[in-house]
């Protein structure tokens, strides 16, 4: 599934946070910074789906952890479906390959060189 931010959201990145204003409900919202992070992974569109942020993230905060990958990475999803269904940000349906790309994530970060945590 791909994110874009919705059309009648005004945002502004600032100090870490994202200020955002929904034109639609007239709701004004600030993220902290790590739902700032992924705010403007979204802006960006590079990857605008959710099992390429989620791996962002989770090789950002979680690479030595395979566990930690996997909470990461629910919780990434979690949050980007909450924005979704505030009428933030719009889904677009992607192929099926998509949900199991999430599912897979953090076996992904496992893969690409974390050696786990030393003992």
């Amino acid at each position: 599934m791909r994110y874009r931010i919705a059309p009648d959201v005004v945002w502004m990145a600032d100090d870490g946070e994202v200020r955002l204003y929904d034109g639609h409900s007239g709701e004004f919202q600030t993220l902290n910074s790590t739902g700032a992070e992924l705010w403007l992974l979204v802006s960006e569109g590079n990857p605008a789906d959710a099992a390429g942020i989620a791996s962002q993230m989770a090789q950002r905060y979680a690479a030595e952890d395979t566990g930690q990958a996997a909470v990461v990475v629910r919780d990434v999803r979690e949050f980007l479906d909450t924005l979704a269904g505030q009428g933030l940000l719009l889904t677009d349906t992607a192929d099926v390959a998509d949900v199991a790309d999430v599912a897979d994530v953090a076996d992904d970060v496992a893969a690409s060189g974390a050696a786990g945590p030393s003992a």
